[in-house]
């Protein structure tokens, strides 16, 4: 077996609630999922943004982070590569703009939380911590993709809600926000960490990992157009060729 069952994260308690059948490709059989260009561009945003806060801070020194940490697999020709890098680019720029009016410290990025909940052991990586001149602290997620609800509730989000409650159980931050961080529309939006229901969300996490212990793969045939591992599952259910292939974007 490839992953614990008894170890949970975002990524795996997302996977199995879209779909059992392809909780077990990825984290069971170890499948891998393949790049799209979407998915490639974020990875490296993701780098660049790392690499930019962990070495400089100085916003005019962003984007001479972005060709070392530029990923040239998931795109089907080189002219597509340049239209994404493009796209990545710009996001950057914006980026930068911003950095330029920044009040708060860059505490660490890509940090990791666990901790216990009975026999489950919870971990994430968040992309950034910032501490704010009030001595409070905001945890950062970013999204780099376009197809996002931006007007969605801030609290129904699992994923800054885990986040928030690891914050605060790992590294005993109390008082602070959780941030989605828009990267592609330069907006973000956030919620205290006392706001998000920490009962309902430990419910979500363990109910979720009881139903991998008992293997539990029955495939949901709903979300197949976007699900990465379509063109090999017996299971998938697609209209038609062109709905095949690519991901979105998870609140």
């Amino acid at each position: 077996m490839l992953s614990d069952p008894y170890e949970l994260n975002f990524s795996k308690v997302k996977t199995y609630r879209e779909c059992p059948l392809a909780y077990k490709y990825k984290y069971v059989d170890g499948k891998k999922e393949g790049l799209v260009p979407a998915s490639s561009l974020g990875v490296s945003i993701h780098r660049t943004l790392e690499e930019y806060h962990r070495c400089s801070n100085d916003p005019s020194e962003l984007l001479s982070y972005y060709d070392d940490c530029w990923l040239g697999a998931g795109y089907a020709s080189a002219g597509e590569q340049m239209e994404w890098y493009l796209k990545g680019k710009k996001m950057l720029e914006t980026y930068a703009e911003r950095e330029y009016e920044r009040k708060t410290t860059v505490d660490s990025t890509e940090r990791e939380f666990i901790f216990q909940e009975g026999p489950w052991t919870l971990r994430g990586k968040i992309d950034r911590i910032d501490k704010h001149p009030d001595g409070s602290w905001e945890v950062i997620d970013y999204k780099t993709g376009t197809d996002v609800d931006m007007d969605a509730q801030v609290t129904d989000s699992l994923q800054l809600g885990i986040y928030s409650v690891g914050a605060r159980r790992a590294w005993h931050l109390e008082r602070g926000c959780a941030t989605i961080y828009f990267v592609a529309f330069d907006k973000t939006i956030s919620a205290p960490f006392d706001s998000f229901d920490e009962q309902k969300i430990m419910d979500t996490f363990i109910k979720t990992g009881e139903k991998i212990v008992a293997q539990d793969y029955t495939p949901r045939t709903e979300g197949c157009a976007q699900c990465p591992f379509n063109t090999r599952c017996e299971k998938a259910v697609l209209p038609n060729a062109a709905s095949a292939g690519g991901t979105t974007s998870s609140y």
